[in-house]
């Protein structure tokens, strides 16, 4: 448990980040007990489950804090931690299960089989219909910038490799070898150890300080923060006064110097059918015309289809200067529960269940702005950029899949407001700043309620506004950088860690 503890303490702010460090170095102690000892790998089971269960406890306790105006029925967000706790610890559980087993076939130690199992099943538990990435161990390390520009080569998941490896050196440091066990001195393993934190640090801190200076004016940004509460936004009384407050706050921002060639508005900022309600519609077309200004903002969408069925989307799209309706992108993976029922499409009865769901339908794929219909202002936005929404920036394929279209900028619409002042509105935005290590392109992030930032190329904020108050923040936005690793090849960490699994099930020929 006191494994679980830690790891979920260096979720709560990510100045805690290094205890990460050491968090898995209890339960490798506790793991190799199980492996030395005559004990079945429930053992190992039972003991990573415990240690997920602490782990989850401490990390998604925000479950218990959100705001009773995203749930339907209040009361259930206190089970609802509990049971998320319970079922996320399944995945530890089974890592820990793997590392022993692995170890037992393969005759080895779990030194060697820890990190290849550990990142196999974070792979499994960020796919498919239920994929939930959120807490995988290196976003801990969003605040050490030098460390996460590994994200440049092989995304967070050797980020991830690197904590973990670290942990394992530790553990092998700290912990005496027992009489007659071979392997190496703890003096060679502490200076292993030494040069596992250094060298990453000191090749990051290389890459930062060797970052070209961006060359002529840059395209300013400015980010739209309303601060508007859950129960004014979806009461459906007050979308006069919540659209007039993100008009007051553009016309402001417009007043600055330099002036935005972009203004941003967050996730479903108006709580309306924006693009839909022609009055509201005519008002931002005219906002951006009077101001020769684009305008971006979320807003909830519908379409009939070809049978005619009605379809509702969780959208964001763009009003070119010209105050022309530009194209929208509706997002391409809603959050399971509040956004939809998982496996729905398998099984259409679960459709029956109401928990208070969106029930959004998902978007086919990316969208570049500005298409076909704005290229003419392409050059003063620079370049071409992609939208994702909410919890879109936790997913790396997404945002490499973008910038591989074309994108040279991402941008993150969210309305975190759910969140309260609870770790999950850090725990979210750290997990965006990855994505532009990831892909080397600068990250603008507009929340409702925070955290709005301005992130560059190589992770750094170079600008945020408070948390819980309307206000714009307006920067120019960093330069791209040259095409990164992870972008070229993809996830190369998580497949090697599945072949050196596949590797290690078969066992060792013994001589006769």
């Amino acid at each position: 448990m006191l494994s679980g503890v830690l790891l979920g303490a260096a979720f709560l702010d990510p100045r805690l980040g290094i205890l990460a460090w050491v968090a898995f170095v209890p339960l490798l102690m506790a793991l190799d007990e199980v492996t030395r000892g005559d004990r079945p790998n429930r053992a190992a089971w039972d003991t990573g489950y415990l240690f997920g269960f602490a782990f989850f406890l401490v990390s998604v306790h925000w479950i218990a804090r959100l705001s009773d105006v995203a749930i339907t029925v209040p009361w259930l967000k206190y089970p609802a931690w509990v049971v998320g706790a319970a079922y996320l610890a399944l995945f530890p559980a089974l890592a820990s299960t793997l590392t022993v087993f692995l170890a037992r076939r393969a005759g080895m130690t779990i030194a060697v089989t820890f990190v290849p199992a550990w990142l196999a099943i974070e792979a499994a538990r960020a796919s498919g219909e239920l994929g939930f990435p959120w807490f995988q161990p290196g976003y801990t390390q969003s605040a050490m910038v030098p460390v996460i520009q590994l994200a440049s080569l092989g995304s967070v998941t050797l980020v991830t490799a690197w904590v973990l490896f670290l942990n394992v050196l530790l553990w092998r440091t700290m912990v005496p070898r027992r009489d007659g066990e071979a392997g190496v001195g703890r003096g060679i393993l502490a200076l292993a150890t030494v040069l596992t934190v250094a060298l990453p640090w000191l090749w990051g801190s290389r890459v930062l300080a060797t970052t070209p200076k961006p060359q002529g004016p840059r395209p300013t940004i400015a980010l739209v923060q309303g601060n508007i509460a859950g129960e004014i936004k979806w009461s459906g009384r007050h979308q006069r006064e919540i659209l007039d407050r993100f008009l007051s706050l553009s016309r402001e921002a417009m007043g600055r110097t330099p002036r935005p060639a972009l203004v941003v508005w967050p996730e479903t900022a108006t709580g309306s059918y924006l693009r839909r309600q022609l009055d509201q519609a005519i008002e931002v077309a005219r906002l951006a015309y009077d101001h020769r200004v684009g305008v971006f903002s979320g807003f909830a969408d519908y379409r009939i289809d070809s049978i005619g069925v009605t379809r509702y989307f969780n959208s964001a799209g763009i009003f070119y200067p010209t105050g022309e309706p530009g194209e929208i992108y509706a997002k391409r993976h809603l959050v399971p529960f509040g956004e939809r029922m998982p496996f729905q499409w398998l099984f259409p009865q679960l459709g029956r269940i109401e928990l208070g769901q969106a029930e959004w339908t998902p978007g086919r794929g990316s969208v570049l702005f500005p298409g076909s219909s704005g290229r003419m202002f392409e050059r003063g936005l620079g370049g071409k950029f992609a939208c994702l929404i909410c919890f879109e920036s936790i997913f790396p394929d997404l945002s490499r899949d973008d910038v591989r279209l074309g994108a040279r900028w991402l941008l993150n619409v969210t309305n975190d407001e759910w969140f309260g002042r609870s770790a999950a509105i850090g725990q979210h935005a750290a997990m965006s700043i990855f994505r532009a290590v990831e892909n080397h392109v600068p990250l603008a992030r507009c929340a409702n309620t925070g955290l709005t930032m301005m992130v560059d190329a190589h992770g750094r904020v170079v600008g945020r506004l408070p948390l819980m108050q309307p206000a714009v923040l307006s920067r120019e936005l960093p330069p791209p950088g040259p095409p990164t690793l992870y972008n070229r090849i993809g996830d190369w960490p998580a497949w090697m860690a599945w072949a050196m699994v596949g590797a290690l099930l078969f066992p060792r020929r013994r001589r006769p």
